[in-house]
C-alpha cells in the first residue's frame, strides 16, 4: 500500500511513525527549506512543495500511489483534494471544499442549514462597524493553533484585537463572533461515503482570557449521556450540512450553562495536540491514523465498539511549569505516563506554538489530575 503524505516537518513525526508501523510505503513531499524531521521514516522523499500540484501528480502516478493525505495540516487540504481527484482516489467534493474553505464560508453554510452556531460577522477593513453585543471573540478566518484569537469585552480593545487577527490571516479576513460562556469540547470523527462515526469527545482546558491557549486535553469528556447525545447529534448535523463525505473531522463545540451546544469551528482533518495521533487510540482502542489511511485508499473498515479508558495530555509553559515539568522530568516513575518530551523554552503563552513540552497519560482509574 503506497500513500502520499504532503508535509514532512516535526508536526508529522507521530503520524509518519504510525503509518510506517502499519506497513505502508510512504511517498513524502515537502519544501526544501523545511526541517525534514520525517525524511527518515519515508521510503522516498521528494523536495516538492505541496503547492506544486502538477509535479506531485506526476510523481504519484509514476509511484502508483493509492491514496493522499496531509493528516492534520489544514493549509494543505486544497492540494490533497486536487491530487486525489487527479488520481481518482477518495476525497471530499468541490462543493464541500468550497464550503469548508475557511471559518466564514463554513458559518454561512451552517447558518443556512439551521446548525447551532454563535452570531458572527466577517470584516476585511479596520473601519467596518461591528454591531454585536460584547463580549466577542476576534479571530482570523483562516488560521489555527489559537493564533490571533482575542476575547474582547468592550469596544476600547476591539481595534487592537482586529489588527492582531489580521496579522495571522492569509486572506486578511477577520471573524467577530458572539462569545459563548460555557465549557469547551472538541469532537473527533471520521466519515466514509457520507456516513459519520463520532469516535470521541475531548474536554479542553485553556488559559484564561484573552488568548485561550490550550493547556490540557482529556478523554472522554466528563459529561452526561444526554449532553453526549446532543453534542454527537449536532456534530453529525453539521457534517451533513457541509457535505463532508470522507476523512477525519475535528470540531470545536461550546456548551452554555443551559446545556445548548454551539459549533465554534470545524476542520475537515485530524486534530492536533496529540488528540488524534494518540489520545483517541489510548481512550477507545481505535487507531484513528489507520482509519484515515484506510479512507484515503478506499478500503475503510467500520469502527468497532470502543474500549473505555482515560487519556490526556498536559502542556508545558510558564503557566503550568510548577506541576508539569517535574512529571516530565520523572516520567519513568509514573506508569500512567506513556510519553513525555521538552522541545523548547518555557515561556508565557499567547498561542499553541509558544508551548515548550508535554506529557501524555493513559489510565483505567479515571482522569489523571495533577
Amino acid at each position: 500500500m503506497k500513500i502520499a503524505i504532503l508535509g514532512a516537518n516535526y508536526q508529522y513525526i507521530s503520524f509518519y511513525k504510525q503509518t510506517k508501523a502499519l506497513g505502508y510505503e510512504i511517498i513524502s513531499f515537502g519544501r526544501e527549506e523545511d526541517d525534514h524531521q520525517c525524511d527518515k521514516y519515508a521510503d522516498k522523499f521528494y523536495p516538492i512543495s505541496f503547492k506544486e500540484v502538477d509535479k506531485i501528480i506526476e510523481v504519484c502516478k509514476k509511484e502508483k500511489v493509492e491514496g493522499v493525505t496531509s493528516f492534520l495540516i489544514e493549509s494543505a487540504l486544497p492540494y490533497v483534494y486536487q491530487i486525489s481527484r487527479a488520481l481518482g482516489v477518495p476525497c471530499n467534493s468541490p462543493e464541500c471544499e468550497r464550503m469548508t474553505a475557511n471559518k466564514y464560508t463554513m458559518r454561512e453554510q451552517m447558518r443556512k442549514k439551521g446548525v447551532s452556531i454563535p452570531a458572527y460577522k466577517a470584516i476585511t477593513s479596520m473601519s467596518e462597524k461591528v454591531e454585536m453585543p460584547f463580549p466577542v471573540i476576534v479571530k482570523p478566518s483562516d488560521s489555527g493553533g489559537s493564533r490571533g484569537i482575542t476575547l474582547v469585552r468592550d469596544s476600547s480593545r476591539l481595534s487592537e484585537a482586529i489588527k492582531r487577527a489580521k496579522e495571522w490571516s492569509a486572506s486578511g479576513t477577520v471573524m467577530i463572533e458572539q462569545y459563548v460562556e460555557g465549557r469547551e469540547f472538541s469532537v473527533e470523527s471520521i466519515s466514509y461515503q457520507g456516513k459519520h462515526y463520532v469516535l470521541q469527545i475531548t474536554d479542553k482546558v485553556t488559559t484564561e482570557a484573552p488568548y485561550f491557549v490550550e493547556l490540557q486535553h482529556h478523554q472522554p469528556a466528563n459529561i452526561t449521556k444526554e449532553q453526549r447525545r446532543s453534542i454527537e447529534t449536532l456534530t453529525v448535523e453539521m457534517l451533513d450540512a457541509l457535505k463532508v463525505e470522507y476523512g477525519a473531522s475535528h470540531t470545536e463545540i461550546k456548551m452554555d450553562a443551559s446545556g445548548v451546544p454551539y459549533v465554534i469551528e470545524m476542520g475537515p482533518r485530524m486534530g492536533g495536540d496529540y488528540i488524534t495521533s494518540d489520545l483517541v487510540r489510548l481512550s477507545t482502542g481505535y487507531d484513528f491514523v489507520a482509519g484515515v489511511l484506510e479512507v484515503a485508499i478506499g478500503r475503510f473498515t467500520e469502527p468497532k465498539k470502543p474500549e473505555s479508558h482515560y487519556s490526556g495530555v498536559y502542556f508545558l509553559c510558564e503557566e503550568t511549569k510548577d506541576k508539569v515539568l517535574p512529571l516530565i522530568q520523572n516520567s519513568r516513575k509514573y506508569p500512567q505516563i506513556v510519553d513525555a518530551d521538552v522541545w523548547g523554552e518555557i515561556k508565557s503563552v499567547k498561542c499553541n506554538s509558544d508551548r515548550g513540552g508535554y506529557f501524555i497519560y493513559q489510565s483505567d482509574e479515571g482522569r489523571y489530575d495533577i
